[in-house]
């Protein structure tokens, strides 16, 4: 089986982190005739790497499944491709809603699970005016933005939405009666001041962020006050290894039900029903998205990002 994942560059380490997870999965195991092909799929293109990763696995007539990849941009261009050849793909933690494929498996919550997580937390909270700020990104930012103030909205809270303010505006004078401001968007060089900010304007208010903002460079910047009133939402609840290992024993087990043929082997992955895994226990759902939906929160304390195990007022 191939993998496609990040060996080098700025997600290396994680994309390694999977790897050996699947490693661990595959010599735990030890089913015989299965090999693991691990590809790169860091390029400055990625798409187009991970592209050409699936193009050979897909042209190995002795490919079973495909392990991979690791954006969920990178899977929405290899998804037709492994559908059309009928290889079974894991992704073990890609988290676009807009994933499919006839042949896709993945094992991460959707965006759309997270902003009902986050609409949950903001219940528990207390939370009765929310602020959602979105970036300008049309794949993540302005979509996750939506369902963010969707999923409040239906929980009874108050909800205004605005893209990310621009150089000459001024947030502070925007909170208005909010109690929580939500950053839907990816952490770039001017989130910290803008964390600093909105936290002395209102030293109460709740400093949200989705996974695209849960950064430990970010941690590391806050002050320890602001850093106590911040909360992030992640779709991961496990180191990554975990998700390389599960994607792996999932794989195997298909193989294992289905005496190695490719259309059996899809049918048997997509076809799981409550798993017991070492991510807890789950289904495949007839989209191939896991039917999971527990959610990862961190806080920051000491300047680190960790586990968060409830609400603090």
């Amino acid at each position: 089986m191939y993998a496609s994942l990040p060996l080098t560059g700025p997600a290396a380490g994680l994309g390694r982190e999977v790897r050996r997870g699947a490693e661990l999965a595959l010599e735990t195991t030890r089913q015989p005739g299965v090999e693991l092909v691990a590809l790169d799929s860091f390029d400055e293109d990625r798409e187009k790497r991970s592209t050409a990763n699936a193009r050979r696995a897909i042209e190995d007539p002795e490919t079973l499944a495909y392990l991979g990849d690791f954006h969920s941009s990178q899977v929405m261009e290899t998804a037709p491709l492994l559908g059309d050849a009928g290889v079974l793909q894991v992704a073990p933690v890609a988290t676009f809603i807009g994933l499919h494929g006839s042949t896709l498996v993945r094992l991460m919550p959707h965006d759309g699970v997270g902003a009902r997580a986050i609409a949950d937390w903001l219940a528990e909270a207390a939370v009765r005016d929310l602020l959602v700020v979105h970036d300008h990104d049309e794949g993540y930012g302005v979509p996750v933005g939506a369902m963010c103030v969707d999923a409040a909205r239906e929980r009874g809270i108050v909800v205004r939405s605005r893209p990310v303010w621009d150089h000459d505006e001024a947030p502070a004078a925007d909170i208005g009666e909010a109690q929580a401001v939500l950053y839907v968007g990816v952490a770039g060089s001017g989130v910290a001041g803008l964390w600093r900010e909105l936290h002395a304007a209102d030293p109460t208010l709740w400093l949200l962020g989705t996974e695209g903002v849960a950064d430990g460079w970010l941690a590391h910047e806050l002050p320890p006050a602001a850093a106590e009133r911040t909360r992030f939402f992640v779709a991961q609840r496990a180191p990554f290894g975990f998700y390389g290992f599960e994607a792996m024993a999932l794989i195997l087990d298909a193989i294992a039900q289905s005496g190695g043929d490719r259309a059996a082997i899809v049918r048997a992955a997509r076809m799981t029903r409550d798993r017991d895994s070492i991510l807890g226990r789950y289904s495949i759902d007839d989209r191939g998205h896991t039917t999971t939906t527990a959610y990862g929160r961190l806080a920051v304390a000491g300047g680190q990002l960790v586990w968060d195990d409830g609400v603090r007022a």
